[in-house]
């Protein structure tokens, strides 16, 4: 390689991540995060609605009550700290939860039945509402009442109060099982989709796949002779674009057989990948007049001394580390890479990197 040929290589290899590619890289991938999004949607409805159906096993159920507190006179400042979580804290500690079990009497557990209430402040702090659930209603009964009861004394005798009074009693219900709930329908979507954004940030930015010519030549060192398309690409579309692309190879690989009296492709894949690189140079009528052949990684002993190399690249693919070991290999042979060729490339990438329509 000249002086200016290893000058631009260097320049190449001292480049960062392209944004550009990574950014066509998630644009292409946006059907396959749709569906990330979909299979997570399923997954989490799916996992609530088995948690739903465990507990429907058991009824439930439940009591609503709702108190209008009177903070008392000079002491409305109580109201900037008596929140839900003060009132999940004050109902269940004493005095209210040492009253409500006085009231209560003998048979009841004292942790069950500070399980059984939760406190909620739903927009006025003036107005608290107590739930209890349980799984007999007749225990959801009594704790409701004495709870209520411990709650109204505590409002008489608490300087923060001049009285708590119940203003709504709502009748004991069995409690509706949610079958499908859209919050856990919508995480398991997200958490799937940034599943996907990560992986495809974490290989884009590892570099071991391959999408532009100048990832070749900052990996490789080698200038890249042209790139092909995938064959569904060929049979969508056929632009000047494409067409661009299959002079700069026609007339690259015209330029190495002038060149060099010996060239061979080669590639990590046991020779799949150089069979489909000589069949695209066939079916899209390249007559680069150079004789192809594939280099044998079983051809060890054999003497390839001076033989050009051409690397085969596929688009898109974990391949830096297995085409690098094979370069190696070549290299130890006697053999020199020359150039490198990207094949198989996604049509609808390229027009979204290069801007072509």
């Amino acid at each position: 390689m000249d002086k200016e040929k290893k000058v631009e290589v260097e320049k190449w290899m001292q480049q960062g991540i392209d944004s550009k590619a990574v950014l066509a890289t998630y644009l292409t991938r946006l059907p396959v995060l749709f569906l990330l999004a979909v299979a997570g949607a399923v997954l989490g409805s799916g996992l609530h609605l088995l948690i739903a159906l465990a507990e429907a096993r058991e009824a439930a159920y439940i009591s609503e009550t709702e108190y209008y507190i009177s903070f008392a006179e000079g002491r409305y400042e109580a109201r900037d700290y008596y929140n839900d979580f003060t009132w999940n804290d004050v109902i269940t500690t004493e005095p209210i939860m040492g009253r409500t079990m006085e009231l209560l009497g003998n048979g009841y557990d004292k942790n069950q039945v500070k399980s059984m209430i939760t406190a909620d402040i739903l927009s006025d702090v003036r107005f608290l509402t107590i739930t209890v659930r349980g799984q007999e209603p007749e225990t959801v009964a009594a704790v409701k009442n004495a709870v209520g009861t411990a709650l109204e004394e505590y409002g008489n005798f608490e300087d923060a109060f001049s009285a708590i009074d119940k203003i709504e009693d709502l009748e004991i219900i069995q409690e509706r099982v949610q079958y499908f709930a859209w919050r856990a329908a919508f995480l398991g979507a997200a958490v799937f989709v940034g599943i996907g954004i990560f992986v495809t940030a974490l290989r884009v930015s590892i570099g071991s796949e391959f999408y532009t010519k100048c990832d070749v030549m900052k990996s490789l060192g080698v200038p890249v002779c042209g790139l092909t398309f995938a064959s569904g690409s060929r049979k969508k579309s056929y632009d000047i674009f494409m067409q661009r692309q299959q002079k700069m190879l026609e007339q690259s690989l015209k330029m190495l057989s002038d060149k060099y009296d010996r060239l061979m492709l080669m590639d990590a894949s046991d020779g799949m990948e150089a069979e489909a690189f000589l069949r695209d140079v066939n079916e899209c009528g390249l007559k680069p007049s150079v004789r192809l052949g594939t280099f044998d990684t079983d051809c060890a002993g054999e003497d390839i001394a001076g033989t050009a190399i051409i690397a085969v690249i596929p688009f898109g693919v974990p391949y830096r580390e297995k085409i690098t070991d094979e370069i190696n290999y070549a290299r130890l042979q006697g053999g020199e890479l020359v150039a490198a060729v990207l094949i198989k490339v996604d049509r609808n990438w390229s027009k979204i990197y290069y801007g072509r329509k």
